[in-house]
C-alpha cells in the first residue's frame, strides 16, 4: 500500500514580524495595496510610511488633504494637484491648507502643477520656505510667456459670455507662482545657505523696484539708482541661484533680474565651486551678458556643463568664450546660443570658431534657423492634426 502525504499550510500571519516586513518591502505597488486587504496584521504591517514613499498623491478637492493625513503617506514625496477642479477650492484658503498639511510631511520632494496654483502670496512666509526649499524641482514662475494682445470685441452677447469663460480657463492656466518681498528675499536666503533644490527655474519675479513709486526729487547718480533697485541683492540672488544644479533664469514680459543680479551670479560661479551645473539665461529686455568682463565669463561658463542663451555678447565675450573653450581646462559639455547676431559670429576668428564646432557642433543658431525651426514643427503640427482628423 502507498503511503499518503499530508501538506499543511501555514498561514502567513503566524511568520516573525521580520520576516514579513521584509516580504513587504519588496512588493510592488499594485501587488501592496492588495497585500493590506488580507488581513488586520497586513493591514497594520502595511500601514507603515516607509512602503508607500512610492506613492503619488492626489490632491482634487479640499477633502483630499485629509488623504494626507493617513499614516501610510506620512513619508510620501511626490503630490500631485494638476486635475483642473484643484481651480475651484484653491482660489479660497485652499492653498494656505495644502501648504500647512505638506509643512508636516518633510519628505515632500514634488508637488505637480504647484505653479499654477494662486495665492501663495497669502501664505504665511517662513511655512512658504520651509515647503518650497524642501522640494527638489521648483518653478518660481508667473505668467504667460508673452502677453496676450487685446480681444475683438464680438457683437453677439452669448458670444462675448462664452469669449470670456475661455479667457479665464486660459487665465487660469497662467504660471501663478509669484512670490512676495518678504517670501521672496526669504527664500532666496534659505537656498543660499542650503536647500534640496536640483532645478529651479525663476521667471516674473518682482526683483526690480518698481521706478513709478521712487522719488523723482531726489537727484542721485543714475548708477547708484540701478544699485538701489535691486530687492533682491546681486550677492544674494547669486549665492542661491548658484547652489542648485540646474537653472533657467527667463525674462518675458518685464525685466525682472537686472545687470548686476547677472554680473554675480557670473562672479560666483567664476571663482567658487558651485553646485550649479546647467545654466539657461533667456532675457528679452536686456542682455544677460552685458558689459561683464570677457575674462570673467569665460571663467564662469567653462566651469559650467551647459548654458544657454539668446542673442547676446559681443564678438570680445565670445571670442574669450571660445578661447578659453578649445584652449583651457573646460568642464562645457553642450553650448547654445540661439537667435545669435550673425555679425558677431562673421567677426570672431574662424579658426576659433571651427575649433569650438568640432568640440561642439553647431553651437549657435541664427534667426533665420530658428524661424526655419518653428515653421517646421507647426507644420508637423499641422500634418498630425490633419491626419487625426
Amino acid at each position: 500500500m502507498g503511503q499518503s502525504h499530508s501538506q499543511s499550510q501555514t498561514h502567513i500571519s503566524v511568520l516573525p514580524n521580520e520576516v514579513m516586513f521584509i516580504i513587504l518591502q519588496y512588493l510592488p505597488p499594485q501587488e501592496m495595496k492588495s497585500a493590506v486587504l488580507v488581513c488586520k496584521a497586513l493591514r497594520e504591517m502595511g500601514e507603515k510610511p516607509r512602503f508607500w514613499t512610492w506613492a503619488v498623491a492626489t490632491v482634487n478637492t479640499k477633502d483630499d488633504l485629509l488623504k494626507l493625513k493617513l499614516p501610510r503617506l506620512q513619508m510620501v514625496q511626490e503630490i500631485d494637484v494638476t486635475h483642473p477642479s484643484r481651480l475651484v477650492w484653491m482660489k479660497r484658503e485652499g492653498l494656505a491648507d495644502l501648504f500647512q498639511v505638506i509643512g508636516e510631511i518633510p519628505t515632500v520632494r514634488r508637488i505637480r502643477g504647484l505653479e499654477f496654483c494662486k495665492g501663495i502670496e497669502g501664505i504665511e512666509p517662513d511655512l512658504v520656505v520651509s515647503v518650497l526649499n524642501s522640494l527638489e524641482e521648483l518653478k518660481l514662475c508667473y505668467g504667460f510667456a508673452e502677453e496676450d494682445g487685446e480681444e475683438d470685441e464680438e457683437e453677439d452677447d452669448e458670444e462675448d459670455e462664452e469669449e470670456d469663460e475661455e479667457k479665464e480657463q486660459e487665465m487660469e492656466q497662467e504660471m501663478q507662482m509669484k512670490l512676495s518681498t518678504e517670501q521672496l528675499e526669504l527664500l532666496f536666503t534659505a537656498v543660499a545657505e542650503k536647500t534640496n533644490l536640483k532645478f529651479l527655474q525663476v521667471s516674473g519675479q518682482d526683483m526690480l523696484k518698481d521706478m513709478d513709486k521712487t522719488d523723482e526729487t531726489d537727484e542721485v547718480d543714475e548708477m547708484d539708482q540701478m544699485d538701489e533697485m535691486d530687492t533682491i541683492s546681486p550677492e544674494l540672488f547669486a549665492a542661491a541661484v548658484s547652489n542648485v544644479e540646474e537653472v533657467i533664469l527667463k525674462e518675458h514680459f518685464k525685466e525682472d533680474i537686472t545687470s548686476k543680479q547677472f554680473e554675480a551670479l557670473y562672479s560666483i560661479i567664476a571663482v567658487e565651486d558651485r553646485p550649479v551645473r546647467k545654466l539657461t539665461c533667456l532675457s528679452f529686455y536686456i542682455d544677460p551678458m552685458g558689459d561683464v568682463d570677457p575674462e570673467l565669463l569665460s571663467k564662469a561658463f567653462n566651469r559650467l556643463e551647459e548654458f544657454t542663451t539668446v542673442n547676446c555678447g559681443s564678438g570680445e565675450q565670445w571670442t574669450a568664450i571660445l578661447r578659453g573653450l578649445v584652449e583651457g581646462d573646460s568642464r562645457l559639455k553642450k553650448l547654445m546660443v540661439e537667435d545669435i547676431n550673425l555679425e558677431v559670429v562673421q567677426n570672431l576668428d574662424q579658426n576659433l570658431v571651427r575649433r569650438a564646432k568640432k568640440k561642439f557642433g553647431q553651437f549657435y543658431q541664427d534667426p533665420c534657423t530658428v524661424l526655419e525651426n518653428r515653421r517646421y514643427l507647426l507644420d508637423c503640427i499641422d500634418i498630425i492634426d490633419t491626419s487625426e482628423s
